[in-house]
């Protein structure tokens, strides 16, 4: 059973309220392990056709405010915003380009998932957070490990993450996609999660897992779209607790 795609495109909200939330995204992912200094980076689809924002270069994630965004057109050419922009924005450009259903986009560099998509094994759902991501397999990219910086490797990146949630850039960092941003934000910490949860008990020795079936249902029963949404409104309010 393949992960299906939405085949319609995401309802656009205003960009002023897409950035901030955008911000808010970033914040959350920053407090959960997916900070790599100023590396890393999180896109939304824009109001306007064939458009994105994405966020500015130099700065942590956790720095990011609604005012430290970019928009960029699908080939990468700054329409407004001061920041400096991202090499690797044709990650962003191509997976947007190839998925209309993809409002949301995060590459980051979280340790567990980086680990993992380096190491010889499937992801397996031995956590709820492996069955929200297998059957099927999660794809691995492998034909660089260095920057996506071209059109061209940006394409063959959405290719292989195809009508998955999620692709392991081996030896490189993760790529996540939602139908918002909530969602792209809380599956890129589910991701990371499953991944941890696997080499955990990896490194104890032999493991086991749940069922394709048995996976799919629990997928089924406890990640609606309105416990996604729960989940995001926990770190939201985390967040907010967390300020001085």
């Amino acid at each position: 059973m393949s992960q299906q795609a939405h085949e319609s495109a995401p309802v656009a909200e205003p960009d002023h309220l897409l950035c901030d939330k955008l911000a808010t995204a970033c914040r959350i992912l920053a407090r959960e392990g997916h900070n790599d200094t100023v590396y890393g980076h999180v896109s939304a689809r824009a109001s306007s056709a064939g458009c994105f924002w994405l966020k500015g270069a130099g700065l942590g994630l956790e720095e990011i405010g609604p005012d430290d965004f970019l928009e960029l057109d699908f080939d990468g050419n700054v329409l407004a915003g001061t920041r400096g922009r991202h090499l690797e924005y044709p990650i962003h450009g191509e997976i947007y380009r190839c998925r209309p259903d993809v409002a949301a986009v995060v590459h980051t560099h979280p340790m567990y998932a980086t680990v993992f998509g380096a190491a010889l094994a499937e992801l397996r759902p031995l956590t709820h957070e492996g069955a929200f991501f297998v059957p099927p397999p999660i794809p691995k990219f492998t034909q660089t490990s260095d920057l996506i910086i071209t059109a061209e490797l940006g394409a063959a990146v959405a290719q292989v993450l195809g009508q998955h949630k999620a692709v392991f850039l081996v030896n490189h960092g993760i790529a996540v996609v939602g139908h918002s941003i909530e969602e792209a934000c809380v599956t890129a910490l589910l991701f990371d999660k499953a991944c941890r949860a696997q080499l955990i008990a990896q490194a104890a020795g032999a493991v086991t897992w749940t069922s394709d079936a048995e996976a799919l249902r629990k997928r089924a029963h406890i990640y609606t779209p309105q416990a996604l949404q729960q989940i995001w409104s926990y770190h939201c309010r985390t967040l907010e607790r967390a300020r001085p």
